[in-house]
């Protein structure tokens, strides 16, 4: 468990997603910031087991998952660190209270906005390099009849080049992204000290693609109603949530001449709708000072489908499309924490989930005939799946301890993978309904030791993951295939997302941080690990591959300087080895190292300025690398200026 407080967030960071790279393993799709990504590629995942987009990690904001009901992945743009009260970044494949998606772990993101009998406002606000602006504000308003909460967040950037300098052409833009987001809601405790609230969120998102006719454009509705009773001595807690999320997104992807001086829209999906309906109980209960149980269950009704025109050659688009489904995850759990002295602890849990997939269907017309080409539905399919956890917690002594965990997972395939093709530029990427459960099982083992000065934590892991999903590559000859139906562009390719047998994972996390005086203090962390495929006969070009997207090495180090309560200068250093963009090992993407500043001075209680920057020596960090050679950045060298009002 890796958590961060609402003081570390005091950082060069501006997307909450660019600060939690500070836990080696976290990481979106690609080497990109949420602000200048794509909405579909912001799925995360941890201990370096990506390369997919829709991500393998679970991601709640106070109780409910916020990971796309279509796709899997994270509006990150929609929930900046004002927000967050804390962070925890949990490892392991979930079980208890984790079902479906917690396949590398889990990332709870606590808000800022309680239920507090007491009037607050806080704001930041942040404008820098590239026209970037940041507003965001949090606030709190008591009243006889309960409290009135809610947030206001404002991104709007012209954004930068993502294509290496020497091969812009005329036609290529840099990222621009425009984002706003209102939470509000109404919070009361009862005479039972149950917190009552019910909050809704509305989202925008407008992305400007690397050209005037490529960007997405997301909008998101959510309402929530829950109930939370916070646990009391030799009492039972409980925590219930309901939720309904509606989500609709408009793509262009666009392919470029060999000069870049021209493009062409190669896909319009002009209208991805989703919608998902869920809940999740779970009620704590203490039986002794040494036995406690904890059970519960969650379940989430999903639909979504994708709408859209393809096969453009140059004359305009001939081919329609409408695919997608429905699904539904339901799944029920039971923990038990025992203390069998003062120094150990023992924990076991199981957890049953259901999975069905129905209603799939892929229909395409020719609408220059304005005929039928192909009317597919896809059978339904359905599934119980048994997951289980158990753990040992033993204290040496006050400050060293040990801790032994075995647990197991799943990923239930997203309706993305199962319906939607996609391409960019000229690589295109085909669905497959015929995807099947991905499966995890892994084993660590920690140790750590902390006393006032220093504390330290090294963790060994094993994880076995079954039935990974990947973009799998078909075929890199330029024309028809006949398979597919699909015409590929010279210098392009064709895959196809597809489960692999196995990919098996070792690798060692370290963290460390020392007080190494009353007001300097230093934060680091490591990570080693190397996913390697593993076949059995199916895709032997995988055989012995690393994941893409994943790099061996990650590391993180931070200094810290306080010398009085109003003055914080931090610098944070970041670096990831060399990793592969693509499934092959064939195109490879060079080590980056960046150095992060931030300077911070309380001009009052109320009032903080601060200047930072994001990548100050504007080092090179690639990020995508394509069959021709073609090279996509992150994020240059940022400067900010920003304030920060507390009352």
């Amino acid at each position: 468990l890796t958590k961060f407080e609402r003081y570390d967030f005091k950082s060069a960071a501006l997307g909450l997603d660019d600060f939690l790279r500070r836990s080696p393993g976290f990481g979106l799709f690609r080497r990109q910031a949420s602000r200048s990504a794509h909405p579909t590629t912001q799925g995360v995942s941890l201990r370096g087991l990506s390369s997919n987009a829709a991500g393998r990690t679970l991601v709640m904001f106070d109780g409910i998952p916020i990971n796309d009901p279509f796709g899997g992945w994270v509006d990150w743009v929609h929930y900046p660190s004002v927000y967050i009260q804390s962070a925890s970044l949990m490892r392991g494949g979930g079980v208890g209270p984790w079902g479906n998606q917690a396949l590398t772990g889990v990332i709870n993101l606590d808000s800022r906005i309680f239920l507090k009998k007491e009037n607050l406002f806080n704001a930041d606000f942040r404008y820098g390099s590239k026209d970037t602006l940041s507003i965001g504000s949090v606030f709190n308003f008591d009243t006889n009849i309960g409290s009135l909460y809610g947030a206001v967040n404002l991104v709007d950037s012209s954004g930068y080049y993502v294509i290496d300098p020497n091969q812009i052409g005329s036609a290529d833009l840099p990222l621009a992204r425009s984002a706003k987001n209102i939470h509000v809601g109404w919070g009361k405790i009862s005479s039972k000290d149950i917190n009552w609230s019910i909050s809704g969120n509305i989202g925008t998102d407008n992305l400007v693609n690397g050209s005037e006719e490529a960007g997405s454009d997301t909008k998101i509705y959510t309402l929530v109603f829950s109930a939370i009773k916070n646990h009391d001595i030799d009492k039972s807690a409980f925590e219930g949530h309901f939720y309904i999320k509606y989500r609709d997104f408009k793509n262009t992807f666009v392919a470029f001449n060999s000069s870049r001086s021209e493009v062409r829209v190669v896909l319009d999906q002009f209208d991805v709708p989703a919608r998902s309906l869920g809940g999740n109980f779970k009620i704590l209960s203490k039986f002794s000072n040494t036995l406690q149980f904890e059970t519960g269950f969650d379940f989430q009704l999903s639909s979504g489908e994708t709408n859209e025109l393809f096969r453009n050659l140059g004359n305009g688009f001939t081919r329609s499309r409408t695919a997608g489904g429905n699904q539904i995850i339901a799944g029920a759990f039971g923990e038990a924490n025992w203390s069998g002295s003062p120094y150990s602890l023992f924990s076991v849990g199981i957890r049953a989930d259901y999975w069905r997939q129905e209603d799939g269907k892929r229909i395409e017309n020719n609408i220059v005939l304005n005929n039928l080409l192909s009317d597919l539905r896809f059978r339904n399919r359905d599934g119980l799946v048994i997951n289980g956890s158990a753990g040992f917690n033993f204290n040496f002594s006050q400050n060293s301890y040990m801790s032994l965990s075995a647990y197991s997972g799943f990923r239930v395939p997203t309706l993305n993978e199962l319906y939607r093709p996609f391409r960019v530029g000229n690589d295109i990427t085909e669905s497959n309904q015929l995807l099947i459960n991905e499966r995890i099982a892994g084993a660590e083992i920690s140790f750590s030791w902390d006393n006032e000065i220093l504390s330290t934590k090294t963790t060994l892991f094993r994880n076995d993951l079954y039935n990974p999903i990947v973009n799998a590559t078909i075929s890199l000859n330029s024309g028809f295939n006949q398979e597919f139906s699909v015409f590929i562009p010279s210098g392009g390719s064709l895959r196809q997302r597809s489960n692999i047998p196995k990919v098996k994972s070792s690798g060692i996390e370290f963290e460390v941080s020392l007080d190494i005086r009353e007001n300097l203090k230093l934060d680091g962390s490591y990570l080693y690990t190397n996913p390697k495929i593993i076949n059995f006969g199916i895709f032997d070009n995988l055989s012995g591959k690393r994941l893409a997207q994943v790099a061996k090495n990650e590391a993180y180090l931070g200094i810290s300087y306080n010398p009085n309560r109003k003055f914080l200068l931090k610098l944070e250093w970041l670096y990831s080895s060399s990793q592969f963009d693509d499934d092959l090992n064939t195109r490879k993407l060079n080590s980056s190292i960046t150095l992060d500043g931030y300077i911070g001075y309380d001009l009052s209680e109320t009032v903080e300025l601060y200047l930072a920057a994001e990548n100050i020596f504007n080092n090179r960090i690639e990020s995508g690398r394509n069959k021709n050679g073609l090279i996509s950045l992150g994020p240059p060298l940022f400067l900010w200026i920003g304030m920060r009002l507390k009352y």
